[in-house]
Order: structure tokens, then C-alpha cells, then sequence
């Protein structure tokens, strides 16, 4: 019949359906007689895929309702089929690297049982896909020594010496070809729990839902950053023996990284294209024509067909994806991976299948090579040592006489900045994790342990910092290799792992709060009530995120096949909702908790402005009050309760810097008799009785800290027939009534040299503080 078969082919190049089906007919005529009749029907039916093939692994239920048919199992054939599309790479790389006559012996050998000699070829690889084929037709419930006889059965036809090596590929090619060999009964049933690979995508939402809302605020922060920047540079260009506004100039840098932050973000998704060539460019990514390389390839295109892969030389990492577009990506792999290919390809295939998960999730335009998002998570801590660590902690140690207020300044940036880190690592976290899954799932838990390697103590300093580092943009070894033993669990708990993350963000905050509220010489008992507060506001506030979370969680099953079919043209099953709606619990609890707080009185330090303070302000300025925290010592200043005014009490406060020498005399001529008022709520205004319009103040405010006031306060003035902005910021002690300080111009535009020909002062004199009128 084989003859007749290829005589009737003649003349046609047949197409995969005819090929396998004649392969089929092949191995039912040698293997499995009884299914010779049909063979050709299982073959057609295997290479469909989907419900046609579903038929053929149908193990429960009836033929038809109520009748006949029930309880039967796949045929062997569709089992021999299915353990050859499972284990083709194998086939077709033994194909490659022996000729026929030797892998028709090493068949012989291994079924006769007679001892290995060291002129066998490809003996370890040819064990292991012997291996592969046995366990899998025993997984799908062959007796043991069945699947030993099907296994050599079955690689004897494949493998017959009358065969072209062509026309064998032409079959395992097509195999390899069709949609991915079925799960085994082990692995429907954990597909029944309800497990799935991916996780929700809480990278991109946090982009989404949390970053982008914020933007206009965000804008708005900026620009005030930007300004106080400006004020404590032309401070630092006035004199620049002020150590502490150098000081501040490193720290007020700092205050830019959650913008920068979302901007990498934003680069790394807008334009793909360009981090591809410039990752291709600066780590020098080529083609390969290794074979190694071609056959890694072939298993990476099976799963994500428009992936390529590019050879680099690094020695110190294994393979990493990044993007070509919005829908495309390539893999760099160096050789250690290459090694490992050789050594143990299953492991090595979950590394590949790791990185394919990340274009598969979407968060390859975020995550991987060359990734500015990725770059500037971990460039922070680098930043943030030599922009404040170290300076601060050298004019502290040295005592300098601002060192209270620069150590305040310290606290806040240590803190500030791994708070707003929280939320998008604990992204980065669930991604990774995300994609080990995916790895697990097509390769096994086992492959993914020995990827990753035991864990062990790192030695050296550059190791342990190196180590830090990674803990930015990956998970810890021991948290990835815990979930890859209990897998297929866990899934609850990996997707609730990003809002424990907001649990974690806001008990940090209100720690740094407590912290804050004592330095600024709250007591225990005030700091707390402060601190409590500030909870209940930001669970308020951030109700309709976490309405957000419970809705993108109990909806992921849903979503999740969507979600996958915007990146690539891949399916992927559906999964249960149980995990999910256990996950989502923690989102509801917070939910729940901000809306028991319920409306809250007002803190007691948070007074309304008095009447004459809303006079004095609309007359001074027409910039609106600004919105604070309420997080005030408003303890008496110099035995006065606020709101207080205070008086110059010298004739000559201020000393001149820089500009013209005739306008000492002008400037503090409005600076001596103009009164400063004090408010309970954190603002505080200038006026001058004479009501003088050359000088042009806005509200400021002020910080207490102990015994010593902080404050600032913008003036503007014309010079030369053009407004001057300018701020005046200093310190007030209330044990001596003295005030200190500097007046100087803001940069706000053109060149910061022309500083020097602005009038700048500095401020020392002593005050009166009597009650407000």
C-alpha cells in the first residue's frame, strides 16, 4: 500500500495534511494494525489541531447522549502522533547530526538491551529523546512496557534505511509544525485548578492607572521643583561659601525621578525601534549561522514566530529580549546560554521561553536589553549617594549650623524615593515571575530550578551591592525557585502581589511620617494622630484604584486571552476565576477600610485664615494659597500663640552680594518696616505699611523644626524695565528671635551668569514675634 500511496502522490508536491496522513497510514500498518483503516483520518484530524484533535483524546462521556462509546480512551496512534510532535526537535536534530544506518543501530541496541560502546554516535542525545517518547506514551496512560515496544516500533518506521532524509523531515517538519502536542492528563487536571501562566499585567497598570492620572499633578510638581532648584542655584551662585544650598541643590535634583521615571517609560514604548538598533549597536548583537544558534531558534519560532535571535559576548548573562516594534522583539543570547544548550537543552529552553513570555505579556517594550525604564530603577540609589548620602552625612559630621534642617532633608529623600519605587519593582517582580510560568508550563519545574541555579552566598562587596541591585529589576532567586516547586499553586498569591505592594507603600509612608513628625519636634502622641490621618486621607484617596484592581482582577480570566492577542497572533486557554477572586481580596479589604473611615474632623492645627490675613494676601499677591499638609508644630513661637507677626528690630539687616551697590538702600528700605505674618496653617506673607508696589510678594511658607523655623517666600521686582522673580528663604530661632537668610533671584530662563548683575542679599537681624492684630 505504501507503493500505491507514493505512486498516487506523484506528479503533486503533497501538502502537510497529505504527508502526515500518509505517515500516519505508514505507522498504523507496522505499529498498531488494528487502526490501519483509519490511520489516515487520525492523521488529518492530529495535524488540525483544536476540536478535531480534541476528539481524539476524548477520554470521558459517550458517543452520543445516553448511548454507546462512553469511557474510551485515545486510540494509540493519536498517542504515537502526539509523543512525536512532543519530542520532533529531538527527532529532527538526530536526523541532522547521523545517518540513517547508525540511528537504525542504536534503535537495535537499545531494544535488544546490549551494552553501549563508545563508537555509538549521538548516544546521550539519541537516550534522551528514546526517553521523552517512552515517558510520554506512558503519561498518557500506556503501560510501561508498551511504551517501550511502541517507542521502537514506532522510530523504526520513522527512521526505515529505504527512506530519503528529506522525506523524514518533510514529516517531523510538519509535526513540529502544527499546533503544540496535548497536555497530559496530569497537566489537563492542573489546567482544571485553574492555574494559567500569566499573571495580570500590573507593570502596564501601573503605568496606566497609576502614572497617568497623575500627570497633571505631576506637571505641576515639576515646575515647583524646578523653581526651588533655581532659587537655591542662584543662591549657590550668589555665594558660594552657603554649603547648604549646595546641599539642597543635590537633594531638590532628586525630587525630578518620578517624572524621569514615567518619561523612561513612555521612551521605552514610543519608540521600540530605536532602543532595538541602539541595544543592537551598544552590546554588538549579529546574526549567527552557529548551530546551536539555529536550532535555539527553531524552538523560540514555535512559540513566537516573528521572534529572531542575535549572538552577543557577554559573558556574565545568559539571553535577554528586546524590542524591534511594538508587536516584534529578538532575543540577545551570549554564551553561557549556548553552553548551557549543549549541557542541558531543556533548561536552556526555559531560559528562551522566559524571554519569549515577555513579548507574549507585552512588557518586552518595557523590561530587558537596553530598557531606559529598567536603567533608571537601578541608576537611583548610585544618584542618590552622591547627589545627598554622602555630602549630607560630611556637613553633618563637620556641624555645620544648618545640619538640623539638612538632615531633615536626608530622612526625606532616603525615604521618598524607595516609597515611589514600591509600586513599579513590585511590577517588575510579577512580570519575571510571570514569565517563568510560561516557562514551566511548556518546559517543566525542574528545567526552570536548574536554569536559575542554587542559591548561594555572594561574596565581596561588588557582589552583595551587585546583588541589591538585581533585587530592583527581578525577584530573589529563593522567591522564583520557591514558585517553581509549587507550581501549578500559587496563583493567588503571585496575582496579589502587586496590591500587597500598595499595603507595603502605604505602611512606609506613614513610618516616614512618624519619623518627619518627631524631627519636626512633635511629640509620640502628636505624630501618631498626624500619621493617622495621613492614612485615612491616602486610603481615600486612592479608592478608585483599588476599585480598579478588584476589577481587573475578578475579570482576568476574561481578559487575559485578549490581553495576550494584541502582542502576538498566539491563543492561550482559558483560565478559572477562583485564584483570582482570592486575590482580589486584598484590594477589597483596603476598599472597605477607606470607606469606613468615614468624613474625619479636620486636624486641629489646619485654622482658616483670619480676615485680616486674607486682606493682606490679596493685596500682595494674586497667586492662590497653596495646598498643605497639615502636618504643622503650631506649638507658640517665642511664648505668642499663632498667628504672630514679626518686625525687623536693626537698622541695617540686610548685607548686599551682588548688583548694583545703590540698591542696598532701596531694598532695605522695604525690607525693614514690612511685617511678616505667621499663619497656624503654614503660610506666611510680607506686606510693607507704606504700601510700596515695586516689590510684589507671594504667599510663603514655613516649617518648623524644635526651636528653629524654616521659611520661603517669592518677591518680585523691576529692574532695568523687566520683573525679577526672587525668593528669600531662611531660618528663624525662637530662643534668640534671630533671622537669617538669603534674598536672591530665581533662574528662570536665559543665562544664569546674568545672576551676577542681580541684586542678592544676605539677611541677619533680629525680630520681635507679638500677637497678629
Amino acid at each position: 500500500m505504501d507503493d500505491e500511496a507514493q505512486n498516487s502522490n506523484q506528479g503533486a508536491m503533497p501538502d502537510f495534511t497529505d504527508n502526515v496522513a500518509l505517515w500516519s497510514r505508514r505507522i498504523a500498518e507496522q505499529v498498531v494494525p488494528a487502526e490501519s483503516a483509519t490511520a489516515e483520518h487520525v492523521g488529518a484530524a492530529y495535524l488540525a489541531g483544536g476540536k478535531r484533535r480534541r476528539a481524539l483524546f476524548r477520554t470521558s462521556g459517550a458517543a452520543e447522549p445516553g448511548g454507546f462509546g462512553g469511557g474510551f480512551g485515545p486510540g494509540e496512534l493519536a498517542v504515537i502522533l502526539d509523543a512525536l510532535r512532543a519530542t520532533s526537535g529531538g527527532l529532527l536534530d538526530l536526523l541532522a547530526g547521523s545517518p540513517l544506518a547508525n540511528l537504525l543501530v542504536l534503535i537495535a541496541v537499545r531494544q535488544g538491551m546490549r551494552p553501549r560502546t563508545e563508537a555509538e554516535p549521538s548516544g546521550e542525545k539519541f537516550d534522551q529523546v528514546i526517553g521523552g517518547l517512552a515517558g510520554r506514551l506512558q503519561a498518557q496512560g500506556v503501560a510501561p512496557e508498551r511504551a517501550e515496544e511502541l517507542t521502537y516500533e514506532t522510530l523504526k518506521v520513522v527512521f526505515q534505511q529505504d527512506r530519503s532524509t528529506e522525506e523524514i523531515r518533510a514529516f517531523l517538519g510538519a509535526l513540529a509544525a502544527s499546533p503544540p502536542a496535548e497536555r497530559l492528563p496530569a497537566e489537563r487536571d492542573t489546567t482544571a485548578q485553574g492555574t494559567g501562566w500569566m499573571l495580570p499585567p500590573w507593570l502596564w497598570f501601573y503605568f496606566l492607572g497609576v502614572s497617568a492620572p497623575a500627570v497633571p499633578g505631576m506637571v505641576a510638581s515639576v515646575q515647583e521643583d524646578a523653581d526651588g532648584v533655581a532659587s537655591i542655584i542662584g543662591y549657590l551662585t550668589a555665594n558660594a561659601n552657603q554649603a547648604v544650598a549646595a546641599l539642597f541643590t543635590g537633594a531638590g535634583l532628586m525630587e525630578f525621578f518620578p517624572a524621569v521615571l514615567l518619561l523612561a517609560g513612555i521612551a521605552g514604548v514610543l519608540f521600540p525601534g530605536t532602543r532595538g538598533r541602539w541595544a543592537e549597536r551598544r552590546h554588538a548583537l549579529r546574526p549567527s549561522d552557529d548551530p546551536a544558534i539555529i536550532e535555539m531558534a527553531a524552538v523560540v519560532q514555535r512559540h513566537a514566530p516573528t521572534v529572531e535571535l542575535r549572538l552577543g559576548g557577554r559573558f556574565d548573562r545568559l539571553a535577554r529580549v528586546y524590542p524591534t516594534g511594538w508587536r516584534t522583539a529578538r532575543i540577545a543570547v551570549h554564551p553561557p546560554l549556548i553552553r548551557l544548550w549543549h549541557a542541558d537543552r531543556e533548561a536552556a529552553t526555559a531560559v528562551l521561553l522566559h524571554e519569549v513570555a515577555h513579548l507574549r505579556q507585552g512588557d518586552h517594550l518595557i523590561v530587558g536589553l537596553a530598557s531606559p525604564f529598567l536603567w533608571l530603577v537601578r541608576v537611583w540609589s548610585v544618584l542618590l549617594t552622591l547627589l545627598v548620602l554622602i555630602p549630607v552625612t560630611i556637613y553633618v559630621f563637620v556641624g555645620g549650623p544648618e545640619a538640623p534642617m539638612v538632615l531633615l532633608s536626608l530622612v526625606r529623600n532616603v525615604a521618598t524615593i524607595p516609597i515611589a519605587l514600591i509600586l513599579p519593582v513590585a511590577g517588575l517582580w510579577v512580570a519575571e515571575l510571570s514569565a517563568d510560568r510560561f516557562a514551566i508550563q511548556e518546559t517543566s519545574p525542574a528545567a526552570l530550578r536548574r536554569a536559575l541555579g542554587p542559591v548561594g552566598p555572594r561574596t565581596g562587596l561588588p557582589a552583595r551591592v551587585g546583588g541589591l541591585l538585581d533585587l530592583l529589576t527581578h525577584p530573589p532567586r529563593r522567591l522564583r525557585l520557591r514558585a517553581a516547586a509549587g507550581w501549578p499553586h500559587g496563583t493567588a498569591a503571585l496575582a496579589a502581589l502587586w496590591p500587597a505592594a500598595l499595603v507595603v507603600r502605604i505602611v512606609a509612608i506613614a513610618l516616614f511620617g512618624l519619623v518627619a513628625h518627631q524631627l519636626n519636634g512633635s511629640s509620640a502622641t502628636e505624630a501618631l494622630g498626624e500619621v493617622g490621618r495621613g492614612l485615612r486621607a491616602d486610603l481615600d484617596g486612592a479608592q478608585p484604584l483599588l476599585v480598579e484592581m478588584i476589577v481587573l482582577l475578578v475579570n482576568w480570566p476574561l481578559l487575559a486571552p485578549l490581553w495576550i492577542r494584541i502582542w502576538t497572533s498566539a491563543s492561550m486557554a482559558r483560565q478559572r476565576f477562583a485564584p483570582y477572586l482570592v486575590s482580589a481580596l486584598v484590594p477589597a479589604v483596603l476598599a472597605a477600610g477607606s470607606l469606613t473611615t468615614g468624613e474625619q474632623p479636620p486636624p486641629p492645627e489646619a485654622y482658616p485664615p483670619t480676615a485680616s490675613a486674607s486682606v493682606s494676601a490679596s493685596a500682595t499677591s494674586p497667586v492662590p494659597v497653596p495646598t498643605l499638609t497639615g502636618a504643622l508644630d503650631d506649638r507658640p513661637w517665642a511664648g505668642q500663640p499663632l498667628p504672630v507677626e514679626l518686625r525687623v528690630t536693626e537698622v541695617i539687616p540686610l548685607t548686599q552680594l551682588s548688583g548694583p551697590p545703590q540698591w542696598l538702600g532701596t531694598a532695605a528700605g522695604w525690607f525693614g518696616p514690612s511685617i511678616w505674618r505667621a499663619e497656624a496653617d503654614g503660610r506666611l506673607s510680607l506686606s510693607n505699611p507704606s504700601g510700596r508696589t515695586d516689590f510684589r510678594t507671594s504667599n510663603g511658607n514655613w516649617l518648623r523644626q524644635g526651636d528653629r523655623v524654616t521659611f520661603w517666600l517669592t518677591v518680585e521686582y523691576d529692574f532695568d524695565g523687566r520683573t525679577v522673580v526672587s525668593e528669600i528663604l531662611g531660618e528663624l530661632d525662637l530662643t534668640t528671635t534671630r533671622l537669617t537668610g538669603m534674598w536672591a533671584p530665581k533662574i528662570t530662563g536665559g543665562d544664569p551668569l546674568q545672576l551676577l548683575e542681580l541684586p542678592s542679599f544676605d539677611i541677619a537681624t533680629a525680630v520681635s514675634v507679638d500677637p497678629a492684630a
